[in-house]
């Protein structure tokens, strides 16, 4: 069972994310989750196992109802059930108006990655059952339609490269070689005002650190700018 910590929210982040029903098909609900560190079970029962937590206003698709649960589907087709009082759902046109009010894809991109604070760090996961750190930033711009290796070293080989840490901007991937490794070991996502969001094995979740701290300004090596988040037409 998966152990997971609920992080306060940073000021910085006042949008909510939300993705179209139609990543789920035109034959799912699309629901909401309503309130913060919410269970997502095995199955219908508080007697099953928690599968992961969810914040507040993350998307989902609602699959089943069965006695005051919601069977719910995610981008990435996984399942899961939640008490049915912490999903709203909404019409089509709802969603549709919402996503239509949505803010830029950056903002978007940084809202989803700040939803999955507290998954857990798990070796080569890639999904909301765990992430290690490329896996955690290669499925959040996977739901952009941004498609990047599972690997930090291949990732820092994608887009192009920004010169300066004093340059840097939100949306750009940060890299680190830790614990005196030779070759680039770690990645995250820059938020901005020098914080940076990424599953961290030391901490054993998704996090957001800060950048200006000794351990990684010491281990940082470079970022990248990758398309489609600033306009930009990068490999």
């Amino acid at each position: 069972m998966m152990k997971l910590k609920f992080f306060c929210s940073v000021a910085i982040f006042i949008c909510i994310f939300s993705l179209s029903h139609s990543v789920y098909g035109a034959s799912l609900q699309s629901g909401f989750i309503e309130g913060d560190n919410v269970n997502v079970r095995s199955g219908p029962g508080l007697d099953t196992d928690i599968i992961c937590r969810l914040q507040q206003g993350v998307s989902v698709g609602v699959v089943e109802q069965s006695n005051g649960w919601l069977k719910v589907q995610f981008a990435d087709d996984q399942t899961g059930w939640v008490r049915q009082q912490f999903i709203e759902i909404k019409s089509p046109s709802e969603v549709e108006q919402q996503t239509s009010l949505k803010m830029l894809p950056i903002n978007d991109i940084l809202s989803f990655a700040h939803s999955l604070i507290g998954i857990s760090y798990i070796y080569g996961g890639a999904s909301i059952r765990g992430f290690d750190c490329s896996g955690f930033t290669m499925y959040v711009l996977a739901k952009f339609g941004i498609q990047l290796p599972h690997e930090a070293s291949q990732q820092m080989e994608m887009g192009l490269p920004v010169s300066s840490i004093t340059d840097l901007v939100p949306g750009d991937l940060v890299f680190f070689r830790t614990l005196s490794s030779k070759v680039v070991n770690h990645v995250g996502i820059y938020l901005g005002n020098n914080l940076f969001i990424h599953a961290a094995s030391g901490f054993g979740m998704v996090r957001i650190s800060n950048l200006e701290d000794s351990y990684y300004l010491n281990c940082y090596v470079g970022a990248r700018r990758l398309q489609n988040i600033h306009g930009d037409t990068a490999g």
